[in-house]
């Protein structure tokens, strides 16, 4: 009775942790600028010492676990068996609970965190269809203007791990111009035993939200590397939404090599395209230099021979289903807003976001 009762505590433990209605400011204060930063400069640092990511080994011996629980149902008599089964779930539910309070308290309370528009001077009077055009064109220009100095070959550009050192003054000097605690321990880039899920769902990375790593797809091309690498570190430094991380990654491109400028000004230029209809999208398509609709194109056939369309569908949906319970309203359309933060956000002249606290009065 007494482990009975135990058990129960802990699952009733997590599900009060997981609901308790807890103000956005609160949480601002005492977790993401407080408890949150010291967790993740340790936890990163340590997982950056392995090249192997230890989420893998978590799942690893999940799988171990799992099957070792069937196997002792399937061998217990068929008195037992009942018996057997609900202990096995009892203890399931009770793993379960442990990794959701492990889960909130290393990352996942950012979601209840203020938006990251209240930091910065932003309106959503200034996004309109005109001033997405506006970014479209200045893309347009950007890309035109720094593709010339790229490599051709796509096999020429730095490696991962090149890329993401050479981006690590741009990330701090995002962490510093976004108001975010200093000293964000940006993660080494990782492959996972995932990774055929993430190459046949569409997926480009992930951050592990228990030891705070940072995986990445294999299938991503080197154009795309900066933004991904630093879209997770945007997880990192504590942005959970995932317009808020696109948002930081951008911010931190913008400043960067002109790899990682490029990289940027693709994903606006892909963001923005959204507001032409289809026969002005393929005219401002077909206006780009070779060079970058080759890469367009490269993309393209890349998500044509990885993905599996059920698989991605899947994934899709119950990712929709997580960010939703996270209080991310609009699920996995979080991921578009990101424009709007583009498009609504007051820039200097080094594209450096402006915050509310610079805002004339």
């Amino acid at each position: 009775m007494g482990r009975f009762l135990w058990r129960i505590g802990v699952v009733a433990a997590a599900a009060a942790a997981a609901s308790a209605p807890v103000s956005p400011a609160w949480i601002e204060r005492t977790y993401s600028q407080g408890w949150y930063p010291h967790a993740q400069r340790a936890l990163t640092a340590t997982s950056n010492v392995s090249p192997v990511a230890f989420l893998d080994v978590l799942v690893v011996i999940g799988v171990v676990l799992i099957a070792l629980a069937v196997v002792s149902v399937a061998r217990a008599g068929r008195g037992a068996r009942w018996r057997m089964c609900g202990l096995r779930l009892s203890q399931a539910a009770v793993c379960g609970a442990v990794l959701l309070m492990a889960f909130l308290a290393c990352w996942g309370l950012n979601y209840r965190r203020e938006p990251l528009a209240t930091r910065l001077d932003f309106d959503l009077a200034r996004v309109t269809p005109e001033a997405v055009r506006a970014l479209n064109a200045t893309s347009v220009e950007a890309m035109s203007r720094l593709r010339v100095h790229l490599p051709s070959r796509l096999d020429a550009w730095p490696s991962r791990d090149d890329a993401s050192r050479t981006l690590v003054p741009a990330f701090d000097a995002g962490v510093r111009a976004l108001g975010l605690p200093d000293s964000v321990k940006p993660g080494r880039p990782k492959t996972s035993l995932l990774d055929a899920y993430f190459t046949r769902a569409g997926v480009s990375g992930m951050t592990d939200p228990f030891f705070l790593e940072t995986l990445t797809a294999s299938n991503l091309l080197p154009f795309e590397r900066p933004m991904v690498v630093a879209h997770e570190w945007g997880h990192l430094a504590g942005l959970a939404r995932e317009s808020e991380a696109s948002f930081f990654a951008w911010t931190v491109c913008l400043n960067g090599n002109e790899q990682a400028q490029y990289s940027a000004w693709l994903e606006a230029f892909v963001h923005t395209l959204r507001g032409f209809d289809r026969t002005e999208r393929q005219a401002v398509v077909a206006a780009l230099p070779a060079a970058v609709r080759a890469d367009l194109r490269a993309m393209a056939d890349r998500t044509a021979r990885d993905e599996v369309r059920f698989v991605s569908m899947a994934a899709w949906r119950t990712y929709d289903t997580y960010l939703k319970a996270n209080q991310v309203a609009t699920g996995v359309m979080n991921y578009g807003e990101v424009l709007q933060l583009m498009v609504g956000t007051r820039f200097d002249r080094n594209w450096r976001p402006m915050l509310a606290s610079s805002r004339p009065r």
